[in-house]
């Protein structure tokens, strides 16, 4: 075995570039034993492979350079044991968020696909829908700071000059099973089962509220609930152009009245489910204010 490796045949050693060892060496963290300081040459100890693959091994534990600079200063079994311990729950702890990651892709992917093949262009119709659940949000100011807005398709309600969000979590578009949620500590809320006149908005949110008035207008003879339910199919996460975004728009018959969500006095009136007190929350915090 040779006493000495240059920086070509330890990094061939590795699977490592020169310019990776070469980054080592100048920060300090790696360093050949011997350097020719007329040609510049430089020249490892054979016994330095073992510290360069304690550094491939915390690297690809994923390690960054500053923390594996200060364990090849401090390691003993001790250390190195509780480092490792520490290392498996912050991975673990990452495994859970990729895995959280992954089924919102999922559920975005399965919400979009059965959704678009629902999607009809021929006025409005009458569709009758099991009981759903979301996630209440609140209003436009906080949206954006919540993850359940990011995870879960996004539904509004719209009545009068209110309007509120919500995450749609559970119903018959989102593959789940009548009655089952997904493994959340947020408290759901319902949307009630029933007869709604459905109708399918291309553009702008900004258009919704004429088209719910329309909506209204043409069927001026119903009773129809003053609160308006719409979920958002194409939006601005899957879509460049505002004018190709696709809102399905809601309104409860009046039937189903005494069960409809009221927005009154910028609070929303749902009754919240038993899941709320599995999680030790009380009403009045999930009662959102606008």
């Amino acid at each position: 075995m040779k006493a000495y490796l240059t920086v070509g045949e330890m990094g061939q050693m590795f699977g490592l570039n020169v310019q990776t060892l070469h980054y080592y060496d100048k920060i300090g963290l790696f360093c050949p034993q011997m350097r020719n300081l007329e040609t510049g040459r430089r020249k490892y100890k054979f016994d330095q492979v073992y510290q360069l693959a304690t550094i491939r091994y915390l690297r690809k534990l994923g390690y960054p350079l500053e923390d594996v600079r200060v364990y090849l200063n401090s390691r003993s079994p001790v250390h190195t044991m509780q480092l490792l311990k520490e290392r498996s729950a912050a991975l673990r702890a990452q495994w859970q968020e990729l895995m959280r990651i992954d089924e919102a892709i999922l559920r975005k992917l399965q919400f979009m696909e059965k959704k678009q093949g629902q999607i009809f262009w021929d006025g409005v119709r009458r569709v009758t829908f099991p009981e759903r659940q979301y996630i209440p949000i609140g209003s436009e100011e906080i949206l954006y700071m919540k993850d359940s807005f990011y995870f879960y398709p996004t539904i509004a309600f719209y009545e009068e000059n209110l309007k509120y969000f919500g995450a749609y979590v559970s119903g018959p578009d989102m593959g789940a099973e009548e009655g089952e949620l997904p493994e959340e500590s947020e408290a759901t809320m319902a949307i009630p089962q029933g007869d709604y006149l459905v109708a399918f908005h291309r553009g702008s949110y900004d258009e919704i509220p004429s088209h719910i008035a329309q909506m209204r207008r043409e069927h001026a003879d119903l009773h129809l609930s003053p609160l308006t339910v719409t979920f958002n199919i194409i939006d601005q996460f899957v879509e460049n152009k505002v004018d190709n975004y696709i809102t399905e728009l809601q309104i409860p018959n009046s039937e189903f009245r005494k069960k409809t969500p009221r927005l009154r006095r910028g609070v929303f009136s749902f009754k919240v489910k038993e899941k709320m007190a599995k999680h030790g929350i009380c009403q009045a915090e999930c009662i959102k204010k606008l």
